[in-house]
């Protein structure tokens, strides 16, 4: 690596700088090189990428001071004084000393002067930064005692003369800090929230997404904003306003360089404030701003109230307090995003948006399990929000491990690495993929297929389809069943969800020959796939059997993982695994049941007993529910839960979100809270710590129940439904409460009425 030197000769100042140039170097945090790059070129200052977290320029004075009020991404601006390679086997500190010896410090400042040294080691070299500094320290204090028998003071505060020591790949090196501080420190950070977003990793992320173009958006979405910086960033870019005059009053380091032109600066920051100022005024009018479409659209979200209060502080300490009226500043979590983006959108004020966010990938996330559902969800909820538009936004959003971020519907995806502060973070970008896959009960069209075997099934699948696909397109339906063991010869259940294909196998009776039950299946498997033209990955085939004892919660596959699709229902999105569980995670039979959960929630304290998935709960939670409690004895489930909450934009991390990995008689028993909405769908028989040890839903069903309405309020309402059969609802309970059989209601039109796979009661105090 070459380090650049003084451009007019042996590393002395040169006498003169009016129009002088200076080889100097401009340093960033790592991996915002070309970020650097791009803003110092719309300076009109070429640069070149010398290695990580350096850049080369020739620059006259007026551009370093260019480079000093202006930039947004640079850390730090230095005038290379001396360099020397050193040899990692002898004392790095003696040989720092040497280097620093050969420099006649007296030419470079005076004995009234102060001066400072800020030392940079590698982390790899062996050396003591503070011996390193001291020694540093030393050898200029000599330089000044040999000439005058005195030496300089040090103010390690706001010094004259700031040196710059690097040490690092078997070099050290000596610089003239011009900067004098670090140029990413702004002056406007008064409230912060968990693990804010530095200041210059904001610009620098801007820069890649090309919002310095001035044409190219008109509105800038963070939905996650934190305390701010994307959006303070963002305004103070279109706002002209010059970073550097936050240190102007004297924190630079050229102040006392002889080389500097003070008619010169202070003309640069009269200047730079005016731009600022004109700015201001201009998009302060609010009505030539409406009418000239001057503003860009700036909307900011977070689901804690708290960080729109220190984004608003933030805002105002940054100066943007003219302006911040026309700013959308709201308590919103992400489940509500698009709502909040719809009437901007009837606006036409969506026309060409960038939506970027740093989501709590970290510290304030608290769950690393959490993370992709989270980006799953906010892709998803953009998807959904701007599928109708004609031009697609564009998304970038930061990630603390690479994968995270690979869950985005991005396309042709670009990613930055880089850090935040001490974390390494990935940033991805690229255009929104605003399409998704059709699902397969929607794109089917009925065909002629011709086979030797297995005809009469072909046939009845697809008259099966072709009178459910009207019904599911009026409500917008995508996961249902189509087939449940109509023929006798092919004894299966056909589920399809979304794009994909969920076949049963009901285990046959012993008097079928296990041969000719194998042909049979594999007949159906084969009619399944030319009757929707889908490849084998997309058909997931089990056995069912009756489960017992612990079985329901076991694995089918052993103990390696499947993998998880996401489907939608009624404008909710869940996790299924057709692979690791009997269940999938989502019971088809229960999604009117469900909505009838949702439609008794909003503002409602929600109980969900034996909760499963979650997914009654994750609906009620979209309703809008105060609360809502979900109780599974399974750990697993219940995480599995949790994913389904981050997948639909709901703040798990709050108390208006419950999940209790308990046994469901214990917690009833113990608990006293009151509900305004109770569901029980338990399973036909399960473990449990009481009764004999086991769960029979015939059995203890009465019990259950009374244990529950102790806990419901006098208007509440219990849902009850169950799977078993041979159900019978206990007498006594139909004499206590208000019972009403609502089984025709929550069959769905995918299901036989005459033959119902489930039975469900409605249930209030008398």
């Amino acid at each position: 690596m070459s380090t650049p030197v003084l451009a007019n000769s042996n590393n002395q100042p040169p006498k003169t700088a009016s129009q002088q140039t200076f080889a100097i170097v401009i340093t960033c945090a790592d991996g915002l090189e070309a970020p650097l790059q791009t803003e110092l070129t719309t300076f009109g200052i070429a640069s070149d990428i010398s290695s990580t977290g350096r850049l080369n320029v020739t620059a006259t004075l007026a551009q370093i001071y260019t480079i000093c009020l202006w930039s947004r991404v640079a850390s730090r601006v230095l005038l290379p004084i001396k360099r020397r390679n050193i040899n990692i086997d002898y004392d790095i500190a003696e040989q720092l000393y040497g280097l620093a010896s050969t420099v006649d410090w007296t030419t470079w400042f005076n004995l009234d002067n102060t001066f400072a040294i800020r030392v940079s080691v590698d982390k790899r070299m062996p050396v003591s930064q503070q011996f390193a500094m001291l020694r540093t320290k030393d050898a200029i204090a000599d330089s000044f005692n040999k000439k005058y028998a005195a030496r300089p003071d040090v103010d390690s505060e706001q010094p004259d003369f700031p040196i710059y020591v690097n040490i690092a790949d078997k070099t050290a090196e000596l610089y003239l800090d011009i900067s004098g501080t670090s140029l990413h420190r702004r002056g406007y950070r008064v409230a912060m929230t968990d693990a804010p977003l530095k200041e210059n990793l904001a610009a620098a992320l801007l820069y890649s997404v090309g919002w310095h173009e001035k044409d190219r958006y008109d509105a800038i979405i963070d939905p996650m904003c934190g305390s701010g910086t994307f959006l303070i960033e963002a305004l103070l870019m279109r706002c002209d306003y010059a970073v550097g005059l936050d240190k102007a009053e004297g924190q630079f380091g050229f102040y006392h360089w002889q080389h500097h032109d003070s008619e010169l600066w202070q003309q640069m920051v009269i200047d730079a404030t005016e731009r600022f100022h004109d700015a201001l005024a201009t998009f302060s009018d609010a009505q030539q701003a409406e009418t000239n479409n001057i503003l860009p659209t700036i909307i900011g979200y977070d689901a804690d109230v708290g960080a729109i209060k220190a984004t608003l502080k933030n805002m105002i300490a940054a100066g943007l307090q003219p302006i911040v009226s026309q700013v959308m500043l709201q308590h919103r979590p992400l489940n509500q995003l698009k709502a909040g983006l719809s009437d901007w959108q009837q606006q036409g004020k969506l026309n060409a948006p960038l939506i970027i966010t740093n989501p709590p990938y970290g510290e304030r996330l608290g769950d690393e399990d959490m993370i992709k559902p989270l980006y799953q969800g906010l892709g998803l909820i953009l998807q959904e929000t701007f599928v109708s538009s004609k031009h697609a936004p564009t998304l970038g959003l930061l990630a603390a491990h690479v994968e995270q971020a690979d869950v985005l519907p991005i396309a042709k995806p670009q990613t930055l690495r880089c850090h935040n502060g001490a974390i390494t973070v990935y940033f991805r970008y690229g255009t929104l993929i605003t399409k998704s896959p059709a699902a397969l009960i929607h794109t089917f069209e009925k065909k002629e297929i011709s086979v030797d075997a297995g005809q009469d099934f072909i046939n009845r699948l697809q008259k099966n389809v072709a009178k459910l696909k009207k019904q599911a397109g009026k409500q917008n339906i995508t996961n249902l069943r189509l087939y449940d063991a109509d023929l006798p010869d092919f004894k299966v259940a056909i589920d399809v969800y979304a794009d994909n294909v969920h076949v049963q196998e009901y285990a046959p009776p012993k008097s079928i020959p296990p041969e000719t039950a194998k042909k049979r299946f594999n007949l159906a498997l084969m009619g399944i796939r030319e009757v929707f033209g889908i490849d084998r990955e997309q058909v997931f085939i089990k056995t069912r059997a009756r489960q017992s004892g612990k079985d329901q919660y076991s694995k089918q596959g052993g103990n390696k993982q499947g993998k998880f699709y996401i489907v939608q229902e009624d404008n909710a999105y869940f996790y299924v695994n057709f692979t690791d569980y009997l269940d999938t995670g989502l019971f088809i039979d229960h999604r009117n049941m469900r909505a009838l959960v949702k439609a008794a929630s909003s503002g409602k304290n929600v109980l969900n007993l034996f909760a499963y998935t979650c997914t009654a709960s994750v609906h009620a939670a979209l309703a809008g529910a105060k609360t809502v409690t979900s109780v599974d004895l399974s750990q697993n489930y219940l995480d599995w839960g949790r994913r389904n909450f981050a997948l639909n934009g709901l703040d798990i991390s709050t108390n208006q979100y419950q999940f209790v990995a308990e046994d469901i008689f214990e917690w009833i028993k113990d608990n006293t809270e009151q509900f305004d909405t109770i569901f029980i769908d338990p399973p036909t028989f399960s473990n449990s710590k009481k009764f004999q040890g086991t769960f029979d839903v015939q059995r203890d069903h009465a019990a259950l129940i009374n244990r529950a309405m102790n806990r419901l309020a006098t208007d509440g309402i219990l849902y009850f439904s169950n799977n078993f059969t041979k159900f019978e609802l206990d007498d006594e309970l139909r004499q206590r409460y208000d019972v009403t059989d609502i089984t025709h209601k929550t069959i769905g039109f995918d299901f036989n009425p005459k033959r119902p796979i489930h039975q469900s009661f409605e249930i209030r105090h008398r």
